[in-house]
């Protein structure tokens, strides 16, 4: 129960956070210049192995943007693409001509992150939908928006909803309430997903875009969650999972864990794996293409035994021997694993935010407070160690928030520059810093997303509460309108 109490902790204090900006504001460009934060590149704070932060990424000077202006949405990408309250939406690189692909959002709760569901060639995504005959899985062709329904994942009225405890709504709350499907790596022609299609309870599916075939390849009575390909796109490991009473309050995520297994691709062939101790599935990314990194939670000391499995004989070798503070990432560019630790627990490495390299066994300290939530951010490459700074994957280099506690929504440009939406008095802004100058408010305004944008990262896209988009370019970045994405957005991300 320890870890839903922080997950809850935490989701309470980033509804405040919002709800400090809901007041509405004019929404007036401003150009200023602030000194109160800087670019900072600094050594860690003392602990076993520290690993200097040197600086050692080159800035970019400030350049205007000199391409020419799109006359139309472009016919291939790259694209932004827009998730919100009104649908997905794309957008050419510098964020003209907003168009919308789907009617659909993430509307079924907690679908997570968009990532996952874009193919990986970028020119398709997947949608779990509601409607009144239950939950459909959707596929919708990027940019022209074609859709068609892969699955109907479950029978469900919305009536039936209202009780999550009977058969039904065990198989409903699995479907929606983790992130269940997962494109093969590489051309993306097989998909990965979980439904009760073929029984009362939620089953792992392969969908081949091809001949357009599903295949069922597990069956049991626990809810299967959680597809995940491995690198060479060879097996699916997913978890089982079940709600059992006592039940309490409002039902959220499982409260046991069944188990986890293997299915490979080319023969639909299931292969046990040890079960994590934990009731959610502690699965934490791929060490490479046959083994998967994961750990052991329980209530006394959060977070241990962090280890690979062999994702076809199920053997297991330690990764680190110490304990940690459960929330933990991994860095797609080096494998590096960035995690928040506390004191009281046995081996901890006592209060920090440690980095760990691959082939190391002992972490490196980069701050000596543990951080409160801890990501990896695609479009900017760094992680993301709430509320303290963002760090590069291999530690090098710390980008420090304008404001300490108050800034949220980082993101950097390929070129070094900081963008971050700032909320002080319940005014929100959005502030800049090119290194090594000071950073700058370029925007004010009750902002819900900031991406820069994927081919100079000269242009930051700031996507607003009542859902106008505007962009402002290097070197004045003086914000300029360039349409609506139809109300509130809650993601944006780079296509492909």
């Amino acid at each position: 129960m320890h870890h839903y109490l922080k997950v809850i902790v935490l989701f309470f204090a980033l509804i405040f956070s919002a709800m400090c900006c809901v007041f509405p504001l004019p929404v007036t460009p401003v150009v200023e210049s602030t000194p109160t934060g800087a670019v900072t590149l600094q050594s860690p704070m003392s602990g076993p192995s520290p690993a200097p932060l040197t600086p050692t990424d080159t800035f970019a000077p400030l350049t205007p943007t000199d391409t020419p202006a799109p006359t139309s949405l472009n016919t291939s990408g790259p694209f932004i693409l827009f998730e919100g309250a009104s649908g997905i939406w794309v957008t050419n690189p510098d964020g003209s001509f907003p168009t919308r692909v789907s009617e659909y959002e993430l509307q079924v709760w907690r679908q997570g992150d968009l990532h996952r569901a874009i193919s990986p060639t970028g020119d398709r995504m997947v949608l779990v939908i509601q409607n009144d005959q239950g939950l459909d899985l959707v596929m919708v062709k990027i940019p022209g928006g074609e859709t068609e329904t892969i699955a109907h994942l479950l029978s469900i009225t919305r009536e039936e909803t209202y009780d999550l405890t009977s058969p039904k709504g065990f198989a409903y709350l699995a479907i929606t309430t983790y992130e269940n499907y997962a494109w093969q790596p590489g051309d993306g022609r097989l998909l990965a997903f979980v439904g009760a299609v073929n029984g009362s309870t939620s089953d792992l599916y392969l969908y081949d875009t091809q001949t357009k075939e599903t295949t069922q390849l597990t069956d049991g009575p626990s809810q299967a969650i959680l597809p995940n390909w491995s690198p060479d796109g060879q097996y699916i490991l997913n978890f089982g999972v079940s709600w059992v009473p006592p039940f309490g309050g409002a039902i959220g995520y499982a409260n046991q864990m069944d188990g986890a297994w293997a299915a490979r691709a080319s023969d639909g062939k299931v292969i046990t794996l040890p079960k994590p101790k934990d009731a959610f599935p502690t699965f934490v990314g791929w060490q490479d293409d046959s083994h998967y990194i994961t750990f052991d939670s329980d209530e006394e000391c959060d977070s241990t035994n962090l280890r690979s499995v062999d994702v076809v004989s199920g053997q297991t070798t330690p990764i680190m021997d110490y304990s940690f503070y459960n929330y933990i990432a991994q860095s797609p560019e080096n494998g590096a694993l960035l995690f928040s630790s506390a004191p009281g627990c046995p081996n901890s490495l006592g209060e920090g935010t440690f980095l760990l390299l691959p082939g190391q066994t002992t972490p490196s300290r980069l701050l000596d407070k543990r951080t409160w939530e801890i990501d990896w951010i695609p479009e900017s490459r760094v992680f993301k160690a709430y509320p303290e700074a963002l760090f590069s994957s291999d530690g090098n280099t710390r980008y420090d928030p304008p404001v300490y506690d108050k800034s949220f929504h980082p993101a950097v440009s390929m070129k070094g520059y900081q963008a971050w939406e700032v909320i002080q008095n319940q005014v929100s802004s959005v502030m800049v810093k090119v290194y090594p100058g000071d950073w700058q408010t370029v925007f004010t305004g009750n902002t819900r997303s900031i991406i820069w944008d994927p081919i100079d990262g000269n242009t930051l896209l700031i996507a607003l509460d009542d859902g106008f988009l505007y962009a402002a370019s290097a070197p004045d970045f003086t914000p300029r309108q360039m349409g609506s994405l139809g109300g509130s957005i809650d993601q944006a991300v780079w296509l492909p």
